[in-house]
């Protein structure tokens, strides 16, 4: 008896989306709102992660799914430790990184599984 999973078309799509919602976030947070006033290399260091990997992400390569389930990490310890920022905006913003993050992981590995699991059938 196998258990059944979502279709592996939603898994990739949410973590299209959130992928995405993350870069828009950025350049909101970093760009408009600019919480640590630190100019635009902040924005830039921020950016340079989500930008790079964006064409394996539309095109749902694998190699880039795994690497970026690592590399969300880095924006989910971000959104964690501005959490306890004193503007209330930031933490908005920090909370919905965190949310953003956790959502493109999840969604991620959903997408991921599917992969595993035709080669361990194949066998």
């Amino acid at each position: 008896m196998t258990a059944t999973h979502p279709h592996p078309q939603y898994g990739l799509r949410a973590a299209q989306i959130s992928w995405l919602l993350l870069i828009v976030l950025t350049l909101i947070w970093d760009g408009l709102y600019a919480p640590l006033h630190t100019g635009r290399w902040l924005l830039f260091i921020k950016l340079l992660p989500l930008m790079l990997p964006l064409r394996g992400i539309l095109s749902g390569r694998i190699y880039t799914y795994q690497y970026c389930s690592m590399l969300i990490m880095m924006f989910f310890t971000e959104g964690i430790m501005r959490l306890s920022d004193k503007s209330h905006i930031s933490k908005l913003f920090a909370a919905t990184e965190t949310a953003l993050s956790i959502i493109f992981f999840i969604s991620c590995l959903i997408y991921l599984k599917q992969f595993k699991s035709t080669k361990t059938d194949g066998k």
